[in-house]
């Protein structure tokens, strides 16, 4: 292995913030937007020119923390070079319907129908299309929130739910701690007793966002549990957001993924809202598409006006409408195949962190491992935790901390499985060399 070489980084260049700007300068909404950055952003700049390839930079950094599913590249991207799928027409140089081209619309709607089965067909007239997921958060905290609402989300989570609700609408995310000791469980006692805490104090709960499958969780939730949740979320009049990006990233066989879309009577079907989109899993985060679905007929009038700030490129629009719309391609070939390839990577990275003495937490979905280092830590603080990422960093893989994720204890990584074979299996050996080191200087007390 090639020794890993990275800039002279330090902790504080991923918490550094602008000093204040001149009187009169900006905006005080731009100066909130500065003073929130994002850790995964600053971590992706800080490393985007020095990644490991192994022909062209053996010496680069392992980017393992960048949710990204690189295990189907070839096959979609031979997918989208076939026939007409990405030539261009007289239709896409002009102006088009920013909340979607109709073609898409209905290839998502028929897509979602075919594998959620819902009792009736999902109606392309309910889905708004944006430019990614983080698009569709930012116009439905827009629509749902005012500055100073409360939003609630089980954390450990991924950290532009924060940003997303807070950045631009003001809202106020509150985390709901899922305990370690109670394998992160989401207990629903405790989401509304949250709840009821901050009416008490004279707050607007809001929303509740849940992530399902769940970021860095791997979590399904069961079809009583997420109806639970929404009883709750209905008796306080509260908005329920449910981000399904990993609806079809289920790497365990025996598991059987229950969309939202797919359930009869919701509690409160004009609060309940639900996300969905291409970047992972199809392989296509630089197409940006995403998309919410709502039968809510103010939030959509709303959200279709927001589009116009947020609408996807109808060339990339075509091209996405014709993999959902080649049944053959996409049902029988692409989606049962990913699953294959993210089952196999998945048990390749657990046994190789095991060996290597790191816990493993079980999960079913995702193209991410949540890991408990704890044991390599003198003491469990989010200070030596921060320690041991920069010495990953140094070492040559990048993971990502879960101080970042809003976990409330400290000792636990994301690390992302999905990249290429050979990228896996650096960014694994590089994890244990480093482990290594680490263990060694602890036991003679050179830390």
């Amino acid at each position: 292995m090639a020794s890993p070489t990275t800039s002279n980084i330090s902790k504080n260049d991923f918490e550094e913030v602008l000093s204040p700007p001149p009187p009169d300068m900006i905006s005080k909404r731009s100066y909130q937007t500065l003073s929130f950055p994002t850790f995964s952003a600053q971590l992706a700049e800080e490393i985007r020119n020095n990644q490991y390839d192994k022909q062209n930079n053996p010496t680069g950094v392992v980017n393992l923390a960048i949710s990204v599913n690189q295990l189907m590249e070839d096959e979609v991207l031979a997918r989208l070079n076939k026939e007409s799928t990405l030539t261009l027409t007289s239709q896409h140089q002009y102006y088009n319907d920013t909340s979607g081209l109709p073609e898409l619309r209905k290839a998502v709607a028929n897509f979602l129908t075919r594998h959620h089965k819902p009792s009736e067909a999902i109606s392309p007239e309910n889905l708004v299309v944006m430019n990614g997921l983080t698009a569709c958060l930012d116009a439905l905290s827009h629509t749902l929130c005012d500055p100073g609402d409360v939003v609630i989300t089980p954390t450990p989570v991924y950290g532009r739910i924060f940003t997303n609700f807070h950045d631009r609408a003001g809202a106020t995310v509150i985390p709901l701690p899922c305990q370690e000791m109670e394998n992160f469980a989401l207990k629903e006692e405790d989401l509304k007793s949250l709840i009821k805490q901050y009416l008490d104090d004279g707050q607007r709960v809001r929303v509740f966002v849940l992530l399902h499958p769940h970021n860095p969780l791997g979590h399904v939730y069961s079809t009583e549990q997420l109806r639970n949740i929404m009883k709750i979320c209905a008796q306080y009049k509260i908005h329920i957001v449910i981000d399904e990006i990993y609806a079809f990233s289920i790497h365990d066989r025996s598991t059987h993924f229950n969309s939202v879309l797919g359930m009869e009577s919701l509690p409160d079907p004009q609060r309940t809202h639900v996300l969905w989109g291409f970047s992972k899993d199809f392989s296509i985060p630089g197409f940006r598409i995403g998309v919410i679905h709502s039968t809510n007929p103010w939030v959509l009038s709303c959200l279709r006006t927001l589009s116009h700030y947020h609408s996807s490129p109808p060339l990339t629009q075509h091209a996405a409408a014709s993999l959902l719309s080649d049944v053959e391609w996409c049902d029988d070939f692409y989606v049962p195949t990913n699953k294959n390839k993210l089952a196999a990577a998945y048990k390749k990275a657990c046994e190789y962190l095991e060996a290597s003495g790191v816990k493993v937490h079980k999960t079913v979905a995702g193209i991410f491992l949540w890991v408990n280092m704890q044991a390599f830590l003198d003491e469990c603080n989010e200070e030596n935790e921060m320690a041991l990422f920069m010495m990953f960093l140094k070492g040559g893989v990048c993971l990502l901390p879960g101080k970042k994720l809003y976990c409330a204890h400290p000792g636990w990584y994301r690390i992302v499985f999905s990249v290429k074979e050979n990228v896996l299996e650096e960014g694994l050996t590089r994890i244990q060399a480093v482990l290594s080191k680490w263990k060694k200087s602890k036991e003679s007390g050179s830390r």
